[in-house]
């Protein structure tokens, strides 16, 4: 260690000595001592110095997430409450639901009767939600004052409504002695009417109309289609445009008149048509031709044959209800001849 060093451990301060200071000059000297150094006065006086405590200041922040913690808080509780309290009504309201069984002394209090009812003028009030497990039977009128809703089936032997309301019925036999107002009807099966019937709007059809009697139309028939009918009576027929006949070719059969090797034939129905006529060699006079309807008329109608091309000299017809026959007075020449005929009756 060199010299310096220890005469620096030699020369080591000693610590000073704290004093109270003086409050006055007079003090200080009547002391008898030296001044203390002013900064050991200062430190003296701040540590005797009572000391003021910090006051704590919580945050806006703070005291938003508190506030909230409580409402929390008071919600679940009001929670829990609001659910044990409707647990209990819940309970209460089945105890109050439970079936009540009344006995038979119990009726006979009420004055009610268990063999059929009779006129006991007793009045029993019931309460909402009561269930019968078994039929109810009724021996006077039952009225009811709201509104009576059926989960199953309405069965009655004879029933007077007023006003009746169905989305969906459905009825086995529907009896109506007075009017009816129907807004749409839809028929899946059979419709009887036994009396008069009477369409005041347009009717569609969209199937076949099929009449066993007769069909009386007092204004005009327009028919869009075809019009088939089997016996069709007018007083008086207007035809505007074509009158066009339809049906089975009637038969037809040589005659001797068109010589040996010759034919016949015929396109048409029993209202209208043409006969064809081939003669062959050796053709003479007499009967060409012979027509048989496919339905028999029920008289003899009229029957109008005229020749097609070329005449015939001395052509005349017989006719029947069966059908017709075409002759020639005379021998034709060999050819082809054609014969339109019209039928009325």
């Amino acid at each position: 260690m060199s010299d310096e060093q220890k005469d620096n451990l030699t020369n080591t301060p000693k610590p000073e000595a704290l004093s109270v200071q003086a409050s006055n000059p007079s003090e200080q000297s009547s002391t008898g001592g030296a001044d203390p150094a002013p900064g050991n006065s200062e430190l003296l006086r701040s540590a005797l110095k009572p000391k003021n405590r910090a006051t704590y200041r919580p945050s806006h922040k703070a005291t938003f997430v508190g506030l909230s913690v409580v409402a929390i808080i008071l919600i679940i509780n009001a929670v829990i409450v609001a659910f044990v309290m409707r647990a209990n009504s819940s309970a209460e309201d089945e105890a109050t639901k439970q079936g009540v069984t009344l006995s038979a002394e119990t009726l006979n209090k009420l004055g009610v009767d268990r063999n059929p009812i009779g006129d006991a003028k007793t009045e029993l009030t019931i309460g909402p939600s009561t269930k019968f497990n078994n039929n109810v039977v009724m021996a006077g009128n039952v009225n009811v004052a709201g509104q009576l809703t059926l989960n199953s089936k309405f069965t009655a032997t004879d029933a007077s409504i007023s006003k009746f309301e169905a989305g969906n019925t459905s009825l086995g036999q529907l009896n109506v002695n007075g009017d009816g107002t129907i807004t749409s009807l839809n028929l899946r099966r059979d419709l009887i009417v036994a009396g008069n019937s009477r369409l005041q709007g347009p009717v569609t059809m969209t199937g076949i109309l099929t009449v066993n009697n007769s069909v009386n139309i007092a204004g005009s028939l327009s028919v869009g289609g075809a019009l088939s009918v089997r016996d069709f009576q007018v007083n008086t027929l207007t035809v505007g445009s074509h009158i066009i006949t339809r049906g089975n070719a009637p038969g037809v059969g040589a005659g001797g008149g068109i010589g040996s090797n010759g034919t016949v034939s015929i396109s048409g129905n029993d209202a209208s048509g043409t006969v064809a006529v081939n003669t062959g060699v050796g053709a003479a006079g007499g009967l060409l031709a012979t027509v048989t309807f496919q339905t028999k008329y029920g008289s003899t109608p009229h029957v109008v044959v005229t020749a097609v091309g070329r005449g015939v000299d001395g052509l005349y017809i017989n006719r029947t209800s069966a059908g017709f026959s075409i002759y020639s007075s005379g021998a034709l020449a060999p050819g082809g001849y054609a014969f339109d005929y019209i039928i009325m009756q």
